[in-house]
């Protein structure tokens, strides 16, 4: 995995077996796996708590961020 944020999640797909830790946080339906799904939902996390930062520094780019992170909540809870 690389430093990346976007490397933060176990990757389904790469053949690695998921640590207890990672099946606790990102297996949402608990079938001992975790799915491309879950794991792209654990991804927009990362990303929806950085909007969250960056509309709390305020200006022109905190708005935007703040707009990106209500849009994403929508989508997410739906």
């Amino acid at each position: 995995m690389t430093d990346s944020p976007a490397q933060d999640t176990p990757d389904p797909r790469s053949g690695d077996e998921p640590t207890a830790e990672e099946l606790e946080a990102f297996d949402l339906d608990h079938d001992g796996k975790i799915s491309i799904v879950e794991s792209e939902r654990a991804r927009l996390g990362i990303v929806d708590a950085r909007l969250e930062e960056i509309a709390e520094e305020g200006g022109l780019k905190g708005k935007l961020a703040e707009g990106a992170h209500h849009l994403l909540d929508k989508l997410d809870n739906d």
